[in-house]
C-alpha cells in the first residue's frame, strides 16, 4: 500500500490517492463541503425561475418554427405542383403542331382539317382533364393540411388546465 507513488508538485492539488478495502487508486481531488461554495439557487431564486422560463420559452419557439417549416415545406410542395399544372404538356403542343402541315390535297384539306380540329379538341380536353385530376389532388392535401392545423389547435385547447381541477389550474398558472 505503500509502493503507490504519491503525486507531487502541482498534480497534488489535483489527485489524491484512495484505499478502498485494499484497492488503491488515484481520483481527482473532490471540494469538501466546507470548502465548497453554497449553490446559487438558494441566493438567487428570481434568476433560476427566469432561467428556467426563457429555457422553456426557448424550447417552445423552437417547436414552433419547425412546426411552420414543415408546413411551409408542404404549401411549397403544393405550390410547386400547381405551377406545373400551368405549363402546358408538350405532347399536345406537338401532336397539332407536326399535323398541320400533312394536309396536302385540296380534296383532303377539309376532312383533314376537321380531324386536325377534332384531335386537338380531344387533346385539349385530356390535358384539361389531368389538370383537373391535379388540383383535385392538390384540394384533397390543402384540405388535409387544414383538418390537421385544426385538429391540432383542438388538442392544445383541450390539453389547457382551465378543463382540469381548480387546484391544477391554480398550479399551472403559478408555474
Amino acid at each position: 500500500m505503500g509502493d503507490a507513488p504519491a503525486p507531487s508538485g502541482a498534480e497534488d492539488d489535483e489527485w489524491e490517492i484512495c484505499n478502498d478495502n485494499g484497492f488503491v487508486y488515484k481520483r481527482r481531488r473532490r471540494l469538501r463541503p466546507a470548502d465548497a461554495p453554497p449553490p446559487p439557487l438558494a441566493e438567487d431564486p428570481e434568476a433560476e425561475l427566469r432561467r428556467h422560463r426563457l429555457d422553456r420559452r426557448r424550447r417552445c419557439l423552437l417547436h414552433l418554427r419547425d412546426r411552420y417549416r414543415r408546413e411551409l415545406e408542404q404549401w411549397e410542395r403544393l405550390s410547386s405542383s400547381l405551377l406545373d399544372l400551368t405549363a402546358p404538356p408538350p405532347s399536345a403542343a406537338s401532336s397539332s403542331k407536326s399535323e398541320l402541315p400533312s394536309s396536302a390535297s385540296p380534296e383532303r384539306s377539309s376532312g383533314d382539317a376537321q380531324q386536325t380540329l377534332i384531335d386537338d379538341l380531344l387533346s385539349q380536353v385530356e390535358a384539361q382533364e389531368a389538370m383537373l385530376r391535379k388540383l383535385s389532388d392538390i384540394c384533397d392535401n390543402a384540405e388535409s393540411l387544414c383538418r390537421e392545423k385544426e385538429e391540432s389547435l383542438v388538442e392544445s385547447l383541450m390539453e389547457m388546465p382551465i378543463w382540469g381541477s381548480p387546484r391544477s389550474l391554480l398550479t399551472s398558472l403559478t408555474d
